[in-house]
This record gives structure tokens, C-alpha cells and sequence, in this order.
């Protein structure tokens, strides 16, 4: 089994990238609680050039795309039949996700052409905001959005939609426990669903 991680942001290592970390950590340390083997995965797009979907059509005819970008060599990463579930990571960029976040679900589209490869994959999200209550639930309900299109089966962090951080704690993201730990929780919660899943 694997779980990958898709840190969608803009800016190297920074929040968006440690929330990722939290949560794939605590995917590992579940799974090795569980006795179960589980390899994970971050994807760090920040370093990334991924254009948005140019609506081509290449795609419906095989698992391909026309775009020679960075998204090239994710297509075969992607359509590993190991992989179990998917968590997207975004910060909050006007209300919603990033153009990262939203340009790589709108690529994945090959995916869905080509018989359905995501169907029944976990999805989860992770949204950090600007403020406590700064878009995070509506970002990461765009996320289930595209997830839910490809028929993946969505996944909370056992309380609610997902993780939700404060980018801009006052003692620095690093010290926002309340976020950190649903980040980490739907790490768990995710291990425990594809365990159960996949006896």
C-alpha cells in the first residue's frame, strides 16, 4: 500500500509542505502500529511548472498528455496500482485553493478518461489559511470536489473535513497544535480506512 502527498503550494517548505510531513508521519506510525506495511510519498510542487488543462483532448484517446511540463513525469507515479490514498495540501490563496492546488486536480482528468484509475482511492485534504477561519473548510471541500468526480472515496480526520491549519499562528505554524493535529489525524484516519480496505 502508499499514500502520496501532494504539498500544492507555491512556496518551498514552508506550512503547507510541514502540514503534509505531520500528516504523512503519522499515515506511517499508524500503519506500523497496525502492523501493516505502508510506504508514503510527498510531492512537493512548489519547485514544479504545471500548467492548467488546455482541454486538448490528447487524453481521452490513452494515459497521456500534450503538455511537456513537469507534470510529465507524475502521470506514471500516479497510475501505480500500489497507491491506496491520495491527500492534497493547499494554502488558501482569495477563499479557496491554490493555482498549483487546482492546475494539478484539472490535469488528473487523464486519469478519469482512461477508466476510472482513481476510482475507490482515498482522498483526503489539507488546507492552511491566513487566519484561524480564513477559507480552510471551502478549500478543502473544492478538493473533495474534484476527488468525488474521479468516484475516490473521501476521508475526514475522524471530526471534520480535513486538515485545517493557521498559516499565520502567533507563535509560528509550528506551534499550531489545533491544526497540526488534525493534519496528523487525517493521516491516521486514512491508514485505518486503507487497512481496513485492504486486508
Amino acid at each position: 500500500m502508499k499514500i502520496i502527498g501532494i504539498s500544492a503550494s507555491a512556496r518551498k517548505k514552508q506550512s503547507t509542505h510541514f502540514l503534509m510531513e505531520q500528516c504523512l508521519q503519522e499515515a506511517s506510525s499508524t500503519a506500523e502500529r497496525l502492523e501493516k506495511s505502508l510506504d508514503v510519498e510527498l510531492i512537493d510542487l512548489a519547485p514544479l511548472k504545471i500548467n492548467g488543462c488546455i482541454a486538448c483532448g490528447k487524453c481521452k484517446k490513452a494515459v497521456l498528455c500534450s503538455q511537456e511540463d513537469d507534470f510529465q513525469p507524475l502521470i506514471a507515479k500516479l497510475a501505480d496500482p500500489e497507491i491506496v490514498g491520495i491527500i492534497i495540501a493547499t494554502p488558501v490563496y482569495m477563499g479557496c485553493m491554490s493555482a498549483q492546488a487546482k492546475a494539478f486536480i484539472d490535469r488528473t482528468v487523464l486519469f478519469r478518461r482512461n477508466g476510472f484509475m482513481f476510482k475507490n482511492t482515498l482522498g483526503g485534504a489539507i488546507a492552511v489559511g491566513g487566519s484561524r477561519n480564513g477559507g480552510q473548510e471551502l478549500s478543502i471541500q473544492a478538493i473533495h470536489a474534484g476527488m468525488m468526480i474521479h468516484d475516490m472515496i473521501i476521508v475526514g480526520d475522524g471530526d471534520h473535513f480535513g486538515g485545517a491549519a493557521w498559516g499565520s499562528h502567533p507563535d509560528g505554524y509550528k506551534n499550531d497544535e489545533t491544526g497540526i493535529n488534525t493534519a496528523r489525524n487525517l493521516g491516521k484516519r486514512m491508514t485505518e480506512v486503507a487497512c481496513m480496505m485492504h486486508k
